[in-house]
Formats: C-alpha cells, structure tokens, sequence
C-alpha cells in the first residue's frame, strides 16, 4: 500500500473503504472544508455527541482526518480536526490485491508542530 502520508502507519484498506462506505463519516468529511471542533461537527451534521466522536475516531484510525489543539490565549485550548487528505486512489494488482495511494495536503511546520503535541497529549 502506497500513502504520502509522513505518518509511518499506513491506513489499512479496509478501514478506508468503510469509512468511506458510512454516510456520516462521509457527511463529517464534507464539513471539514476547514478545521472544525466536535461540537460544530455535530450541529452542522446533525450528530448526537458520542456519535460524532465515534466517527472521528473511525475517520482518524483510517488516516482521514487529523486532530490537533489549537492552542487559545484568550480561553480554554480547542480540539480541532480536519481532513488529511485531498484524493484517494484504489487499486487491484495482477495478484488480485487491494491497494490504496493517500495523498496528503502539504503539511506546514506550524501544523507540524501542532500534530506532535496533539500526539503527545494523546499518549499521556
């Protein structure tokens, strides 16, 4: 399986393809044009709570979308998450294998920064 991703996992196929199968992790990666925190996500998906957290967990685990904080001066740090990808390509070699390229938008240093302390809070 290809991916651009600089993540050293790669999304299995699987959990891509039903991703993408679920018709609120579709309508929650419409809505993720721009960053967006949970609690929008679900006002503008129409999601109760726990079911929008559910998806965001599917739609991370699949390489599909990235939470980061966002770090506020003037108040409590937001969780955000956005879509980590801009196409998605599937596959089937000459063994009747699935394979699956994500591409990635490109990822500058600032949102770097950011993913690596929102992985670091994550672990602790």
């Amino acid at each position: 399986m290809d991916t651009d991703s600089a993540s050293d996992e790669e999304p299995p196929v699987p959990a891509v393809l039903q991703s993408l199968e679920d018709e609120k992790c579709r309508a929650i990666l419409r809505a993720l044009r721009e960053p967006k925190s949970a609690s929008d996500l679900c006002d503008e998906c129409g999601l109760a709570n726990s079911t929008a957290y559910r998806k965001l967990e599917r739609l991370r685990d699949a390489g599909l979308v990235r939470e980061y904080t966002e770090v506020r001066r003037d108040g409590p740090n937001a969780t955000l998450y956005e879509r980590d990808f801009t196409e998605i390509s599937v596959r089937i070699d000459e063994n009747d294998e699935f394979s699956l390229t994500v591409d990635r938008p490109t990822e500058e240093p600032e949102d770097r920064m950011a993913s690596f302390w929102s992985e670091m809070r994550r672990e602790s």
